[in-house]
């Protein structure tokens, strides 16, 4: 199971690791139960619902795709990131969710619990400007 990144343009850094960037947070993978809808591939995510996850922009719980930066504690829905996609840090991306996401183990890799805010995932830029 892997988690997508979402990237605006192309790097000015490439993002390598010798080991896994994210663990394991899918509960189950991506994709639609069953069998897939060819017409309409991404039409599983519309019955996708984070519960526990909140946009920072709409403040509505997170229906559908759920994207966080890779940088700093910023939650979008879909509709809201795409509203306008350059409204963030233009060095910053995002990475996103298109399944339902282990929340014990989001809460211990984003440091939900930390007051003083979540540490980056990566720990480097991979853009410059």
């Amino acid at each position: 199971m892997h988690i997508f990144f979402k990237l605006p343009r192309p790097m000015d850094r490439p993002i390598e690791s010798q080991f896994a960037i994210l663990p394991i947070l899918y509960r189950q993978p991506a994709g639609p139960a069953g069998r897939l809808n060819s017409a309409h591939p991404k039409a599983y995510v519309t019955t996708l619902y984070h519960n526990v996850a909140l946009c920072d922009h709409c403040m509505d719980r997170i229906k559908g795709v759920w994207f966080r930066c890779v940088y700093c504690a910023k939650d979008l829905c879909d509709v809201c990131e795409n509203l306008n996609p350059h409204a963030h840090d233009r060095t910053h991306f995002f990475y996103v969710f298109k399944a339902p996401v282990d929340m014990q183990i989001f809460r211990i890799v984003a440091e939900l619990d930390n007051l003083e805010g979540s540490l980056p995932v990566l720990k480097y830029p991979v853009y410059y400007s």
